[in-house]
This record gives structure tokens, C-alpha cells and sequence, in this order.
């Protein structure tokens, strides 16, 4: 099954008025909408929860065995691996960096693409292009609350509705932008940010919408169509807490072994390559 994080450009929660004083879940599946099983139901790429809990957010996707808590008091990411009995430490800052870092290689490679003047070369280095510097054309339908961003070949349609809270709106994107960062660096197979970062400056015009349904067609350039959703459930169960607490006592109590962000990626890279 695939990480969720693998998808950041789609995955996209919502969060409710008593986030922050009472705790919140949600549980996001992702189906491939463009398949169909024998059994005539989507395939289900990747399922995981996230628990909004004391101004941290703790996103957890059992299959990879992975924690990422997100910590916006510190500017970091933590990120925990109990397979591996790893965890990592990036700051807000580093990231920032790491993506600046990025962008003149990646030029240059779709100038190289470019060059070759081959049809499926020129594909690629167009998709590259777009998710470095989407250009979306969008609409609203207030009677609907479905958001549309429009491209040639990355079609974003998103259910809202309407939130109350528009200061934890706020903090919310604020949050969905740090991780599709970090999600890009984390995991070789993510696409970029950028698409993702669009979107989200779309949904603050709104002011007082959240997302609860994220469908992404990816068609012609590729045959991918993906739709997550999301269920809400405010409060936290005594076993949420639980886990939680066990997250927290797996950073300070010297069980997992503290490794550099960089190593991290590279343990990641040679997991895919298994």
C-alpha cells in the first residue's frame, strides 16, 4: 500500500472551531478513481489518520510504520520510523533551504529534456515545468461549494464547506503547506509542492471553506485520476491519547536511534530500491 505522504499535492483535511481546545481526527482514504477491482470498486491506494492534539499534529500511516509530528511552536518536523527504530529532527528553516536548493538542478535538467527533442522527453520536462510553476485557471460555485483548478493536464476539483473558525482555517493551511514541503523531500516519489501550495492560497481567498473531498486528474499526461476523503471526528478517543503519548515518549526516551534528515532520505531511497 502507498504512504499517504506520497500524495501530498491531494491529501487535504479539514479541521473544525474546537481543534485546538478538544482534539480532532481525521481519517483520509485514497482510491484510484480511474481503476475499477473485479468486484467493480476503486482501488484503495492508502489510508492513514492524523490527530490534532495541544497545538501539535501527529500524522500517522501504519503501512510505512512512519510518525510525522508536526510542531509549529519549535518551526520543525520530527519524524519517527519505529520499523526502523529511527527518527529524524528537520527545522522549518532547513527545509526551506533544502527546496532552494533544488531549484537551479531541476532547471537544468528540464533544459537537458528540453534538448533531446524527443515527444516523450518534452512530456516529461512539461510536467516538471508545471508542478515547478503551476498556472491554474479557477472558479468557485458558492451554491455547491466545489472549487475548481484548472490546467492542461492537472485538473484539482474540490468539495468545501463552510467553517466558522477562520483563524484555525488559517493555522490549518498554514500546516498543509509545511508538510507538502516536507513531504517532498521526504519521500522520492512525491511530486512537488508547488501544485499543493497553489491550491491552498486558492481555498484562504475563501476565507471561511474547508476541504473535505480532493479529486486530482492528471489526464492526458498521465493516466492517473485520485480522490481522498476524509471523515471528522471531533474528540479524541483514550486510545488516540494513547498513541500519542507513546509518539511523545518515543523522541525523549533514547529507544530510537536520532539520525540526520539527510540520512533519513537516503534510508527511504534504498528502501524503494528493495
Amino acid at each position: 500500500m502507498l504512504s499517504s505522504r506520497l500524495l501530498p499535492f491531494l491529501l487535504v483535511v479539514g479541521l473544525c472551531s474546537s481543534a485546538v481546545g478538544q482534539g480532532l481526527r481525521v481519517s483520509t482514504v485514497v482510491y484510484d478513481a480511474g481503476q475499477l477491482t473485479p468486484a467493480g470498486q476503486e482501488p484503495v491506494l492508502a489510508s492513514s489518520f492524523s490527530l490534532f492534539h495541544n497545538g501539535r499534529i501527529y500524522d500517522y500511516v501504519e503501512a510505512a510504520g512512519e510518525v510525522v509530528i508536526y510542531d509549529p511552536t519549535g518551526k520543525r518536523f520530527t519524524v519517527i520510523n519505529a520499523q526502523r527504530g529511527v527518527s529524524t529532527t528537520i527545522l522549518f528553516n532547513e527545509l526551506q533551504n533544502m527546496l532552494r536548493e533544488r531549484g537551479p538542478k531541476i532547471k537544468e535538467y528540464i533544459r537537458e529534456l528540453t534538448a533531446k527533442q524527443a515527444p516523450e522527453a518534452e512530456r516529461a520536462a512539461r510536467i516538471l515545468e508545471f508542478q515547478l510553476n503551476p498556472d491554474f485557471e479557477s472558479s468557485f460555485d458558492s451554491r455547491t461549494g466545489l472549487l475548481s483548478l484548472q490546467a492542461l493536464s492537472w485538473k484539482y476539483s474540490v468539495s468545501t464547506r463552510e467553517w466558522e473558525d477562520v483563524e484555525q482555517l488559517k493555522r490549518y493551511l498554514t500546516y498543509t503547506d509545511w508538510t507538502a514541503r516536507l513531504n517532498y523531500l521526504l519521500h522520492p516519489s512525491s511530486m512537488f509542492p508547488e501544485p499543493r501550495l497553489a491550491l491552498n492560497a486558492r481555498l484562504r481567498k475563501l476565507k471561511n471553506r474547508i476541504p473535505v473531498l480532493v479529486q486530482l486528474d492528471l489526464r492526458p499526461d498521465e493516466r492517473l485520476i485520485l480522490r481522498a476523503e476524509h471523515q471528522f471526528v471531533r474528540n479524541l478517543t483514550d486510545r488516540d491519547r494513547g498513541l500519542i503519548n507513546s509518539w511523545d515518549a518515543m523522541v525523549v526516551d533514547g529507544t530510537l536511534k536520532k539520525i540526520p534528515f539527510r540520512s533519513y532520505q537516503e534510508e527511504m531511497l534504498l528502501s524503494l530500491r528493495r
